[in-house]
């Protein structure tokens, strides 16, 4: 799909996705990291919880399909071979950082070159000095106010999700750059915040604020019951169910009704609740005809049921009486998950020097003209330095011992 693109990918964290996408689509990507090795190779988690530069299970998810060399940007040396190697390619990703230059600053690119930076915050604006720390970044876009019990601080990602929602925005942001290059011929920079990139991904928030309507919290169900927690997830034989139990109205209200008759019929919720009118249950409750500790009652009645039932039982259940439940899958569930495995959602990959293989996520997107595949594992420590240097920048086999040996490579 890219195959006539070339990418060379200054690596940082926020970018590894970016280059991850774009190599997927077909591109010909080029990691360049310093020669300790990029930042992204100490990131957890590790294979068999064993740190090391060929061992981190986020580095080789996010680098397959890509080449790497080493090659030292703060050495004058290490820049002039970066420019030399710049022209021969379409798109450079590269990361910025608050109050520090980015990698390539006075670097002088071809005026066809396509720049494309990410960082945590925008350049210009109040928040534009910040330190660009995960849980700053993520903190800022007002989503981990909605997430959570109310009782509870908020909940944040187990996972750094800012670098993953600044990288699709930059994968974006470089193929709009192609084609606007494609239309007028002229190289195009684009700068992505991370923090901007994940607003988009929760726009009720941003949005709801900014066209005047009161902050959102986590209140649960609209102040019905305001001295009870409303939970999303209920625990169930085998682990956690998300169960939507507050819903009401003509769409969602004939789906608690279901419920609670389930509940009932099972035993755990007697038929009074069940019974009462969930449709219209919000109107009821304001005009006294209704009482919150009818929706007290049916929460502890799904909570109860959910305790003697398995994922697999109430998802069944859900299915069969159409009702807004979902389990709350962890990483066994996925690797087991017989769907998954018939979609042909994953695939093996290996893994460091030892080609130890793994299976993997297969892809990011399915297409009905074009077949992502891992053609290249994650690569190794400068594992394709001397093949690019040489073929690419004409450099020697004496010149690149030179280059070793003073830590330019």
């Amino acid at each position: 799909m890219l195959d006539d693109l070339r990418v060379l990918e200054v690596s940082a964290p926020s970018t590894m996705l970016a280059g991850s996408i774009l190599a997927d689509l077909g591109a010909d990507v080029v990691v360049v990291e310093p020669p300790s090795g990029a930042p992204g190779r100490r990131l957890e988690p590790f294979l068999d919880g064993i740190p090391g530069l060929e061992r981190s299970l986020t580095w080789n998810a996010l680098n397959r399909n890509k080449r790497a060399i080493t090659l030292d940007l703060s050495d004058p040396d290490g820049r002039d071979l970066f420019t030399h190697l710049a022209g021969k390619f379409d798109i450079i990703l590269e990361a910025a950082q608050a109050r520090t230059p980015a990698p390539l600053e006075g670097i002088e690119l071809s005026n066809r070159t396509i720049r494309c930076v990410v960082s945590g915050f925008a350049h210009s604006g109040p928040k534009s000095d910040y330190a660009d720390s995960d849980l700053l970044v993520m903190a800022s876009t007002g989503t981990p106010a909605m997430t959570g019990d109310p009782d509870r601080p908020p909940l944040f990602h187990s996972v750094p999700q800012s670098i993953m929602e600044g990288g699709a925005e930059t994968a974006l942001a470089a193929l709009a750059c192609v084609i606007a290059r494609d239309r007028d011929g002229q190289g195009q920079q684009a700068h992505t915040s991370a923090r901007i990139a994940a607003m988009m991904s929760a726009l009720s928030v941003p949005l709801a604020i900014g066209s005047g309507n009161p902050e959102l919290t986590r209140k649960g169900a609209a102040g019905l019951a305001p001295d009870a927690r409303i939970p999303s997830s209920y625990k169930c034989a085998d682990g956690y169910m998300i169960v939507t139990v507050a819903a009401f109205g003509p769409s969602f209200g004939p789906m608690t009704q279901r419920l609670a008759k389930w509940a009932a019929d099972e035993g755990h919720l007697s038929r009074e609740i069940a019974e009462v009118n969930w449709i219209t249950y919000p109107a009821d409750v304001r005009n006294r005809i209704a009482s919150p500790t009818q929706l007290h009652e049916l929460i502890r009645g799904v909570s109860s049921l959910c305790l003697g039932k398995t994922k697999a039982e109430l998802s069944a259940a859900a299915r069969r009486l159409g009702l807004l439940v979902a389990p709350l899958m962890d990483m066994k569930d996925i690797a087991e998950s017989e769907q998954y495995r018939g979609r042909g959602l994953f695939t093996p990959v290996q893994i460091g020097c030892d080609g130890r293989e793994i299976e993997a996520p297969a892809r990011f997107a399915q297409f009905s003209n074009f077949q992502i595949q891992t053609h290249l594992p994650a690569p190794t420590l400068s594992q394709h330095t001397a093949e690019i240097l040489i073929d690419e920048a004409g450099i020697s086999s004496t010149e690149l011992q030179a280059l070793f040996v003073h830590g330019i490579i």
